[in-house]
């Protein structure tokens, strides 16, 4: 986060939405994982599971999309 801060004005207006964007999928991504891991029931593994996996995948998806 601190070499994001740091180039902080020398980002273009689409790429810092996308960047930020990003970075909520990706606590999406933890905050869905972390309850996939303290779930007891089979619904809450299935359900919390596949919310991890998309989230990640649209993490990544971004992630690809900021490379360029």
């Amino acid at each position: 986060m601190w070499n994001v801060i740091a180039v902080r004005g020398q980002l273009s207006g689409s790429y810092q939405v996308t960047l930020i964007v990003k970075l909520v999928v990706v606590a999406i991504s933890g905050v869905t994982a972390w309850l996939h891991a303290r779930a007891t029931s089979r619904a809450g593994l299935a359900v919390f599971g596949a919310l991890t996996a998309v989230s990640a995948l649209g993490a990544l998806f971004l992630g690809v999309l900021l490379a360029g």
